[in-house]
């Protein structure tokens, strides 16, 4: 096992997305520009919330 900062996203309580990362500046970097964002559904308008957690994946798990 190795560890791994794991980014989850959120679309109004929804997971919409993860991905993992070798750094914790790279996850910040990325959290940071998605946090907050604006989507707009049809009449609504939905906002991106993002964390940045610490994790352990297998030795063979891509991290960007």
């Amino acid at each position: 096992m190795k560890p791994a900062f794991l980014l989850m996203c959120y679309l109004a309580g929804v997971p919409a997305g993860q991905t993992h990362f070798a750094n914790v500046q790279n996850c910040d970097y990325f959290k940071n520009f998605l946090h907050n964002q604006s989507v707009r559904i049809g009449e609504e308008t939905k906002n991106y919330e993002c964390f940045c957690k610490l994790v352990k994946v297998n030795e063979e798990m891509r991290l960007y």
